[in-house]
Parts: structure tokens; sequence; C-alpha cells
């Protein structure tokens, strides 16, 4: 094989050396852009390689950790990938996430029933239930503002997903006052608070597929079951820990 010239040698060295500054600043301005849909993150991991034109990436994987999303949905863990994402440029330098496009999308978030309390107590001002698991039921029990009083609760559902960025509650049981209600009225009452997720204030709407209701959270997912594929992209495990 002919040795290279020098040249040649000095013009793929001089590429190097160009390139590797532009796609550290390419990360940085994605990284700024996710913040503000991963407010007030604890940690934040961003791996972006960036695609051939401005504001256009062949993949972007995203970890946070004790995050509050645009809505106000406060996550444990989230982890997401983009595929074949274009960013808006002008937003993308003023640090705002805003995307074009998008060919493919994956998430999987972790939330504590902790913060599903919150949530939904921001949802329904004066509300204050705790909830638990048992069995792959969710529980409750606290006050709610019902028919113009704060009333005594006590119910058991279920979380649910259909395929679309929604998701919902569907009641199994409720008991206000300590009588139980009518199904029709229970049904009703469904009515006005689903889907308890929209995603409709996201950059990105994510199709999910799958709800799993552990002893001390809820796991979301675009991708079906309880397995995190995409989970891979930082934990060595392929899991999430």
């Amino acid at each position: 094989m002919r040795p290279w010239p020098a040249a040649a040698l000095s013009l793929v060295a001089l590429v190097a050396l160009c390139g590797a500054p532009v796609a550290s600043a390419d990360e940085a301005l994605v990284r700024q852009a996710l913040a503000s849909f991963f407010r007030e993150a604890r940690v934040l991991r961003v791996d972006a390689v960036p695609d051939l034109y401005e504001g256009g990436y062949a993949r972007v994987s995203v970890y946070a950790a004790r995050a509050t999303l645009s809505d106000g949905f406060r996550v444990d863990e989230a982890w997401v990938r983009l595929v074949g994402v274009s960013f808006n440029p002008q937003a993308l330098r003023r640090g705002q996430f805003q995307a074009d496009g998008v060919r493919d999308s994956a998430l999987h978030m972790r939330v504590s029933f902790e913060n599903l309390e919150q949530y939904f107590s921001q949802l329904t001002p004066g509300q204050r239930v705790r909830l638990w698991s048992e069995r792959g039921y969710v529980y409750g029990r606290g006050v709610v503002p019902l028919w113009g009083a704060q009333l005594p609760v006590e119910l058991r559902g279920t979380f649910a997903v259909e395929g679309g960025p929604e998701m919902y509650f569907w009641l199994d049981r409720l008991r206000v006052n300590g009588f139980p209600v009518p199904e029709p009225v229970v049904r009703e009452l469904e009515r006005r608070f689903n889907p308890v997720l929209t995603q409709k204030d996201w950059p990105v709407r994510f199709k999910l597929r799958a709800v799993v209701v552990n002893s001390r959270d809820v796991v979301v997912s675009s991708q079906p079951g309880a397995s995190c594929r995409i989970c891979a992209d930082f934990s060595p495990a392929g899991s999430p820990p």
C-alpha cells in the first residue's frame, strides 16, 4: 500500500481538529434546549449525533433525573431517544426545544407516587390524596373538592394508555364520605378528569404503549412491556437502575 501524501494527512488532521469543537458546540446547544423542557433536572445527560444540515441530528439520546417537564409533570427518571430529528435552528440558538420533525421517537419514564400526588393536586386545586399500589391496582385516600365541598374519598383504579400521547386513569371503585358512588356518576367523573396526561405542550409527542405499576412508582413507556431498550444509551446494564 502506498503511503498517503503529506498534504492529504495534513488535510485529514485539519478536518479532525476543526470538526471536534463544532460537534461539542452543537451538543451544548441541544443540551441547553433540552434543559428548557427537562426543567430543574438534578441530572441531565445528552448524547447528540449531528446530521449534515443545520438543526438536523441523526440521533439524540437523553437521560434526565428529578426533572419537571413543561406541563408540570415531574419525573424521577426519563430516557428519551430521537432519531432523524430536525430542530428549528433559530429556536435552538435561543435555547428553545422546538422540533420541526422527527423520524422516530421513544420515551421511558419512571414516576414516583409522591410526584403523581403533587401533579394531580396541581390539576385539581384543593385535592389531597395519598396514592399507593397493591397487586397492580392504584389505591388512593384523601380529600377531593366535589359538588362544592371538600369530601373524603377512597378509590381504586388503574392507569392506561392506548398507543397515543394520552394517559388515563380508570376508576374501579370510588367511595365518597364513606358511601359507594353509583357507576354512572363514576363514569361522568372519569370523563371530566381524563386524560390525566396529554403531552399537548410537549415539543415532541410520544406514542405511549405501556404502563407498569410498581410498589413505589409507575413506569410509562412508548415501548411495549416493562423492558427499556433505549435505557442502554446511558445505563451499562441496559435497564433502569
